[in-house]
């Protein structure tokens, strides 16, 4: 019996080792191929990259540029990417994405067919750095798949937005409950302002991401022009659309009246009291300095965090911390001027 025992574990040991032979060797030879990959595409770009550049630069083409390997056309994709990042030039750029459209548009679509996710999202990383747009068709029926990654479609939707999709605000009025507002947010703010303003337009048809991301890009966007709109978002809705309605107000500095805020500062909610001291102190207002004060003694920490903060916006904002440290007889109002008075603003 014990005999048999001693025979079973030598022999599973023997198998074992034997596997982790074959892995090591396995890793081994897949480590030196890919090594022996990248010092041939390393070669084809030093011989690609005079030849790609004169074509940029000069519009003359060589004889000897022929992409006709995909080492080749894996090389030219890595200098095409670089120097999509050095170059300024509309015209260099226009004939850069030009060369990449007659070069590789056969060579990304194949990349796009691929089941390894990780060539997928190569391509449409590069379809999105060279801008070709002549890949719009293929990257939204990437977008529109049923089976596709998160990653993908969110990629997918963002080359749309720079290209500026026609259908751009029905795709992510589709997928906008899959998506965070966070996504959403990134993918609108690549769109020009015609078509931001469709969803402006449209709204009232988005869901609550949708809407939150729409509001923030109107802030972000810093254009005095949709102070209207994100107003209007302000009086007729509540909660998190209301408290962005006054983020963006607070990033684009202007209210067109003052009374409808006032009264955040009395919120129930110390979320709007903290948005309200925001707001006060992108405004600058004189007179919203002594509702900052009264902030700065709220029971809540971030908003007598952030009254602070927009006190110290004001040009007597620091006198004013000053005043609160030597005669306020809350010992928490005291401790947050004395932070501020320290720290300064970092708005």
């Amino acid at each position: 019996m014990l005999k048999n025992e001693i025979f079973i574990l030598g022999v599973s040991a023997a198998v074992i080792l034997g596997l982790l032979i074959f892995i090591l060797l396995y890793l081994v030879i897949r480590k030196w191929l890919e090594q022996r990959m990248r010092k041939k595409i390393d070669e084809c770009k030093e011989t690609l990259s005079p030849q790609i550049f004169e074509f940029i630069s000069e519009g003359k083409a060589s004889r000897h540029l022929l992409l006709d390997s995909d080492i080749k056309k894996k090389a030219a994709e890595e200098l095409l990417t670089k120097f999509t990042a050095y170059l300024s030039g509309e015209d260099e750029t226009e004939k850069l994405r030009g060369f990449a459209d007659s070069h590789l548009r056969n060579y990304f679509q194949q990349q796009l067919r691929s089941r390894r996710w990780s060539i997928r999202m190569n391509a449409l990383y590069h379809i999105e750095d060279l801008h070709l747009t002549e890949l719009q068709p293929q990257v939204l029926e990437s977008a529109m798949k049923e089976k596709i990654s998160h990653d993908e479609r969110v990629q997918s939707l963002r080359i749309l937005a720079v290209f500026q999709y026609e259908g751009i605000f029905d795709l992510l009025l589709s997928n906008s409950d899959n998506l965070s507002d966070g996504e959403l947010r990134n993918i609108i703010l690549r769109l020009n302002d015609q078509k931001f303003c469709e969803f402006i337009l449209g709204f009232h048809k988005a869901g609550k991401q949708l809407k939150y991301a729409v509001v923030d890009a109107a802030g972000i966007r810093k254009d005095l022009k949709y102070v209207n709109f994100i107003e209007s978002v302000y009086a007729s809705h509540d909660g998190e659309e209301r408290l962005r309605a006054v983020k963006a107000l607070s990033s684009l500095g202007v209210v067109k009246d003052l009374s409808p805020y006032l009264k955040l500062r009395h919120s129930g909610d110390w979320k709007e009291r903290m948005m309200a001291a925001k707001l006060f102190g992108s405004l600058k207002e004189p007179e919203l300095l002594p509702y900052l004060l009264e902030l700065l003694h709220d029971a809540s920490w971030w908003v007598r965090s952030q009254a602070g903060q927009s006190i110290m916006l004001f040009p007597d904002g620091r006198k004013e911390l000053q005043l609160v440290l030597e005669t306020s007889n809350d010992t928490y109002a005291k401790d947050m001027a004395w932070e501020w008075i320290n720290k300064g603003a970092f708005v």
